[in-house]
């Protein structure tokens, strides 16, 4: 997208959003965001705030994930908690992110589909005791869970088969056995696992290949 595209999407968000500002960025190359992010529970009574800072790369857009660092330091700085010791935020599985940069996106949406649930997490957890939509891991752990959790695999075997077929093309006849799983068609059991799996990009399935053949 022109960057008439990044300015026409930031100029409704800011629109809509009226706590956040255009403000000089600290990293070149990027449009910078900063404001209040306010969470409210499902009574609508305020949860809390946050000061956060948004760094959105101007050449890249939409296909990028927008860099978000929490400034107010509430939350811990630790990976359990899902923030560096900077207060940069992991959003989400790396893998979803990718997904979402390669689809492109409009900030907006990725403002009401990440970035708020990312805080509004933080409050369920302190609420509950765990988080809304489950707990995600980091590293490898973190990428075994996404193919657990994607793709209901957990045998490493199998991962590597798949991620082989992905990455470099191999044909099976779709009326044939899954050589993948040994299930009856292959058309109607890995094949659209494979599909799916390509959506992520060949880079990220070579790295997850690599990792999976380590451990």
């Amino acid at each position: 997208m022109s960057e008439k595209g990044l300015n026409t999407d930031i100029k409704n968000f800011l629109n809509k959003y009226f706590a956040f500002e255009i403000v000089e960025s600290p990293k070149t190359g990027y449009l910078a965001l900063e404001g209040k992010i306010s969470i409210l529970d499902r009574n609508d009574k305020l949860w809390g705030q946050f000061k956060i800072l948004i760094l959105i790369n101007e050449v890249e857009y939409p296909h990028t994930v927008p860099i978000v660092v929490e400034k107010t330091k509430i939350i811990n700085r630790n990976w359990d908690f899902h923030i560096s010791k900077d207060g940069e935020c992991c959003l989400d599985i790396p893998h979803k992110l990718m997904k979402r940069k390669r689809r492109g996106i409009v900030f907006e949406e990725f403002y009401r589909e990440v970035i708020y649930p990312f805080f509004a997490n933080f409050h369920y957890k302190e609420s509950t005791g765990d988080y809304a939509n489950g707990e995600y891991k980091h590293h490898f752990e973190g990428i075994e869970q996404f193919y657990q959790e994607e793709f209901g695999l957990s045998d490493f075997e199998n991962i590597i088969a798949l991620l082989e077929t992905a990455i470099y093309g191999i044909k099976y006849h779709p009326n044939k056995e899954c050589p993948l799983c040994g299930g009856p068609k292959y058309k109607k059991c890995c094949r659209k696992k494979i599909y799916d799996l390509k959506g992520y990009g060949l880079h990220q399935l070579k790295f997850d290949l690599a990792l999976f053949n380590k451990y």
